[in-house]
């Protein structure tokens, strides 16, 4: 009877035993087992479909079991090559697409109407006319110790009390404007297109190379000039008096006799340190100039752009800087010169010596400019020139302007006598005009774009494995509605 119980209960005890043993390393294995039936049953559910499923060329006669093993490995080379063919090709017009790359076009552009003549702005090297300077004995003596720091120069020069205060007090755009050459005695004579323009069509402005003069601003209802026809005879012509005899101390330490010109669009502002032509006395200049048209591209293909100004309605990198430069002249001085844009305060006389001046000097000599984050406008219209310069006045027509000048023949004209040496030593003859009448337009536009990039692979697609970018989403469909049923 014992042995009978043992008997029947030891097969128990040993199928109990072996049952748990299935149910811990058992179950693994069939998980295991189940993943390679899952992916081997999804794989040949794939191997079936795709021959009718996927538009590739070849891919039926690899897949298909029933082809030969030569036919299958031949197509399966074909395609190899093929895809890495079209890998190759994608990955080359990616690399060229992340260029940004640009492409330029020029055309000319011709009205019926004619062209606007550019705004023309004309500086005096002088800045400070000497017989009035040395009337002001307080700004005369500011001026050589200003000229005496930047040379090192050993003589001493000490301002009174009562100097001091009158420096610290005066209004220095009011001083700044009387002491400057006046336009009465600087323009001898002025024409365009045959035509005497007036002195009050001549402004005065600050710029931050001194008190200039600017014609055809276009401001305060004043008409602006218009070419219709290209040559000498329709431009702008100028007599200018330089005034040598009034050259005194400045504080832009500017060694030569004549002006500077520039010529840009009425809605720019001036930056003769960057732009402009220089004209000495004794000389003739015919300056022939062209509208140019600039159209830059925005990023990613191009750095141009622009943002809100606080000074000025209308963005472009001149006025930012203008602004840049005002804001660190302020932060440094706790004022601006006179040619800054702004509400603040002018700075005195000698704080503009002693600090804004200086400041200035910095930031035109460092990289300040890459701080300011003024973008280049994605808009420009500027006119490039042409100098050819000879000798002014010929020695017949010097006699001339000594007759025309004792008699006031002269349009614009606030002396009565003047010798040959005084006009070989002060005039300057300048003529500007177009040389064309047309606009040249420069564009910068993407020369490869996203459609242009997907052109391309698409084309790469369908010349190399007879598909669409369709295939792409085909192959992915087939994989997850495959997978679907099996799993």
């Amino acid at each position: 009877m014992m042995n009978g119980n043992n008997a029947q209960t030891s097969p128990a005890d040993d199928v109990s035993v072996e049952l748990g043993m299935v149910s811990n390393e058992g179950v693994r294995f069939d998980k295991k087992h189940s993943r390679i039936h899952l992916v081997s049953s999804w794989w040949l559910a794939l191997s079936r479909s795709a021959p009718e499923g996927i538009g590739v060329s070849g891919i039926k006669y690899i897949l298909v079991s029933r082809e030969s093993r030569c036919r299958r490995m031949g197509w399966l080379c074909i395609l190899t090559l093929a895809l890495t063919a079209f890998i190759c090709i994608t990955a080359e017009r990616a690399i060229y697409y992340s260029t940004f790359p640009l492409s330029v076009d020029i055309s000319s552009n011709v009205t019926a109407d004619g062209l606007t003549f550019p705004k023309v702005i004309i500086c005096n090297f002088n800045s400070f006319v000497k017989s009035k300077t040395q009337a002001r004995p307080a700004m005369d003596k500011l001026l050589r110790i200003y000229e005496n720091t930047h040379y090192n120069s050993n003589e001493t020069i000490l301002l009174t009390q009562e100097e001091l205060t009158h420096l610290r007090n005066v209004n220095t755009t009011q001083m700044f404007e009387e002491l400057k050459h006046q336009k009465e005695d600087m323009f001898i004579r002025v024409v365009f297109n045959g035509v005497p323009v007036s002195l009050d069509d001549i402004i005065p402005v600050a710029t931050t190379f001194g008190r200039c003069y600017q014609i055809n601003d276009g401001q305060n209802g004043r008409q602006l000039l218009n070419s219709s026809v290209a040559g000498v005879s329709f431009g702008l012509s100028l007599i200018l008096n330089t005034e040598q005899d009034e050259y005194y101390y400045n504080t832009y330490l500017k060694d030569s006799a004549g002006f500077s010109i520039q010529l840009l669009d009425q809605d720019e502002t001036s930056d003769l340190h960057v732009r402009g032509f220089q004209v000495g006395p004794g000389t003739s200049a015919d300056v022939s100039i062209t509208a140019k048209q600039q159209n830059y591209a925005k990023p990613p293909y191009g750095g141009c752009g622009e943002r809100k100004l606080q000074y000025f309605d209308k963005y472009s990198r001149i006025k930012c800087l203008l602004e840049c430069m005002t804001h660190t002249v302020i932060e440094a001085c706790g004022c601006r010169s006179p040619a800054l844009p702004g509400n603040a305060s002018v700075c005195d006389p000698i704080t503009i010596g002693t600090c804004a001046n200086a400041v200035f000097e910095e930031i035109t000599s460092t990289h300040h400019a890459e701080l300011c984050q003024c973008p280049m406008n994605c808009e420009e219209r500027d006119f490039p020139v042409s100098v050819s310069t000879a000798k002014y006045p010929s020695a017949f027509r010097a006699g001339l302007l000594e007759k025309y000048i004792s008699e006031g023949l002269l349009d614009n004209i606030s002396f009565k006598s003047a010798n040959l040496s005084v006009i070989e030593q002060n005039f300057v003859a300048v003529n500007i005009y177009f040389s064309d009448i047309s606009t040249t337009v420069v564009t910068h536009r993407p020369a490869y774009t996203v459609s242009s990039f997907i052109a391309d692979i698409g084309g790469s697609l369908g010349l190399f494995l007879g598909g669409s970018l369709l295939t792409i989403y085909e192959i992915l469909d087939l994989c997850g509605h495959s997978f679907s049923r099996k799993h």
